[in-house]
């Protein structure tokens, strides 16, 4: 069987390149789950999901809330096509995904982490560096993860393997509860025949609010998922609103349009009178004889009696098509209403949910500031006050977990990457896996410039910042502090990069 394998991978060296893709796709995934390790993938994880991949070890640790939850073994690149190190986190998935710099190369179950070409993906994986940058995964196991991961999960690409840690530290940010923001109680809302009735809090019943007279407060997230349902009630009520207001209008234009054709008719009709009256005025003055002007008369008082019916009529119309036509303005302008609602709704339901996702904050102490983004928009940033400014801090990666205890706090990890070290391949007997290692005769690894919590220690936060930060902090939410600026290519939108520049050569 291997020799068919050899001579199979020979023959695919000397056809066309589509069908030498096709062959050696086929055989990735024929030899890819051999290498599986621990793929317990099955079991879904708790809380946030975070990654270290170790390129010393070849393997990839996936991690939740209750610690380690699946491992496998991997191939990153070789020299010369180097898997970049840092902290990175999942940009993209896509089921079936072809590279676009080599030769559209099939990168099956493809997590994106860089936008310039490095993901995990599908792959053969030979237990040592193989690959062009990318991280290749087994087989079955990378098609399990593809099922469980989001784009925003937080990668750490070191040289050696990294651990999570758990920390306290009063520097950490803390989230904030706050009251539900408050919702109208759309049964409510229709008892009161579309008036304006009391704000009632989502879940809690209208005589519950009165009764506790105050809401209980929530956690960012619960407040973000209260802000889209009330930014979602406040748009059902501007459909609804248009819906009515748009029925309305039909049938009100149309009373204004015979509003109008009665006026024309009353304004025709008190003309018309008004020309009577004249010529009966007129025939009384020229008449001479007493039967005449007693004649004349009674034709002018008949017109007059005839005017002023008709200026009655008219006075009658004309107020009719007022009311017609303010009624018909009062519905075109709740339709304008409605549309402006149903916008401000849109935009309600825009910030709630990027509320939802995970908020990230970034520290620079090259740059001297804070940075926020949340589902990769830029929110804000602060200047920091940073002690000894001069001696490094490291690069340290921090994740909310879970809550704690209270309900009102969160646990988090540390993780620390090495410093920029050097990787060598080691190939070691035929019998024996080909691993990565840090090269022992090399120069020495540069030892961590501080510890997580010493770096924390170094960090003041202005407070107007913890402020807005504890306001969208839940679960999952990081915190990357760091000597150098933030890393990426800013064409496309992404979450705060930062890479470390390990060096893997082979061997001499």
């Amino acid at each position: 069987m291997r020799l068919a394998l050899i001579a199979l991978a020979t023959l695919a060296t000397v056809l066309q390149p589509a069908v030498a893709r096709q062959l050696r796709h086929h055989l990735h995934r024929q030899v890819a789950p051999r290498n599986e390790q621990r793929a317990e993938v099955s079991k879904p994880p708790v809380g946030p999901l975070f990654a270290v991949v170790s390129i010393a070890d070849q393997h990839v640790s996936f991690y939740d809330a209750n610690g380690l939850w699946a491992q496998s073994t991997v191939s990153t690149g070789v020299s010369g096509y180097p898997t970049p190190t840092g902290v990175f986190t999942i940009l993209e998935k896509e089921r079936w995904h072809r590279s676009n710099i080599y030769s559209g190369a099939p990168m099956p179950f493809m997590q994106r982490l860089t936008w310039t070409g490095v993901a995990l993906h599908e792959g053969m994986v030979t237990g040592h560096p193989a690959s062009h940058g990318c991280i290749r995964l087994p087989g079955d196991f990378a098609r399990r993860l593809f099922g469980v991961t989001n784009a925003g999960q937080r990668v750490i690409v070191s040289a050696e393997d990294v651990f999570p840690v758990n920390v306290a530290h009063a520097h950490l940010p803390k989230p904030e509860l706050r009251a539900p923001p408050p919702v109208m109680d759309e049964a409510a809302n229709a008892s009161h025949g579309g008036k304006s009735a009391e704000p009632v809090a989502l879940g809690v019943s209208a005589a519950q609010a009165k009764e506790l007279g105050a809401q209980a407060p929530v956690n960012p997230l619960e407040f973000a998922k209260a802000l889209k349902a009330a930014a979602e009630t406040r748009a059902s009520a501007a459909i609804q609103s248009k819906k009515t207001a748009s029925v309305l209008l039909g049938s009100k234009s149309q009373e204004a349009r015979e509003a109008e054709r009665e006026l024309a008719v009353s304004e025709e009709g008190a003309r018309k009178a008004k020309v009577e009256v004249e010529e009966a005025a007129s025939t009384a003055a020229k008449a001479q004889e007493a039967e005449a002007i007693q004649k004349a008369a009674e034709r002018q008082s008949a017109a007059a009696a005839r005017l002023s019916v008709a200026q009655d009529k008219l006075r009658t119309a004309t107020a009719a098509a007022a009311t017609a036509e303010e009624n018909v303005r009062a519905l075109q302008r709740a339709i304008l209403d409605a549309d402006a609602g149903m916008l401000s709704a849109a935009d309600q339901a825009k910030e709630a949910a990027r509320r939802l996702e995970p908020v990230s904050i970034f520290i620079s102490r090259k740059l001297g500031r804070l940075y926020v983004r949340q589902a990769t928009q830029h929110l804000f940033d602060y200047p920091i006050t940073i002690r000894d400014p001069e001696r490094p801090l490291g690069t340290h990666l921090f994740i909310a977990t879970k809550p704690g205890h209270d309900g009102a706090s969160l646990k988090w990890v540390s993780l620390t990457p090495p410093a920029a070290v050097e990787v060598k391949v080691v190939h070691h007997s035929r019998r024996r896996a080909n691993r990565a290692r840090i090269e022992e005769n090399g120069p020495p690894a540069p030892p961590f410039p501080e510890t997580a919590s010493g770096a924390l220690d170094r960090i003041e936060i202005p407070k107007e910042a913890e402020r807005r930060i504890s306001e969208l902090l839940w679960t999952g939410a990081t915190l990357i502090v760091s000597d150098v600026g933030m890393s990426g290519e800013g064409r496309f939108p992404m979450d705060f990069m930062v890479l470390t520049r390990t060096r893997v050569r082979d061997p001499d």
